[in-house]
C-alpha cells in the first residue's frame, strides 16, 4: 500500500513540476510581433503568400471605392454650382422681363418720345379698304 502511495505522490510531484524540455521552450521566446512586422518576416510565410491575390483584390476594391467617393464629391459640387447658376439666370430673367414690361408701356414710350417732337395720336386708327374692279 505504501508503494502505491509513493507512486501516486511521485506522479503528482512530477506533474506539478514542469519538464526540463518545457522550461527550455519557455525560456527561448520567438521574436516579438512588432519585430516580425518591422523586419517584414511575416510576409515570407507561405500562408501569406497564398493570400496575396486576395490582398491585391481588396486593395483594388479599396482604390475603386476611393475613386468613386472622389467622383461623387466632384459631381455633387458640380451640381450645386449648376443650381446656383440656374437660380441666378432665373432671377436675371425675371428682372429683365419686368424692366421690359415697364419700358414698353404706352405712357413710358410717350414720355421718351416727347423730347423728339413726336406726340401721341388721339384718334384711333382706321381701316382702309380698297376695292379693285375686275374687268
Amino acid at each position: 500500500m505504501k508503494e502505491l502511495q509513493n507512486t501516486i505522490n511521485k506522479k503528482q510531484v512530477e506533474s506539478e513540476s514542469p519538464a526540463p524540455e518545457k522550461q527550455a521552450a519557455k525560456v527561448k521566446p520567438g521574436p516579438g510581433p512588432v519585430k516580425t512586422i518591422l523586419e517584414g518576416a511575416f510576409l515570407a510565410r507561405e500562408r501569406i503568400i497564398r493570400q496575396l491575390p486576395f490582398f491585391l483584390f481588396l486593395t483594388g476594391i479599396g482604390l475603386v471605392y476611393i475613386f468613386n467617393s472622389n467622383y461623387s464629391n466632384h459631381t455633387i459640387i458640380s451640381i450645386s454650382k449648376t443650381k446656383k447658376q440656374i437660380e441666378e439666370q432665373r432671377f436675371e430673367y425675371i428682372n429683365t422681363n419686368s424692366k421690359l414690361m415697364v419700358t414698353t408701356r404706352q405712357s413710358e414710350i410717350a414720355k421718351k418720345l416727347a423730347n423728339s417732337g413726336l406726340k401721341e395720336s388721339k384718334t384711333p386708327p382706321r381701316k382702309i379698304v380698297i376695292y379693285q374692279n375686275k374687268q
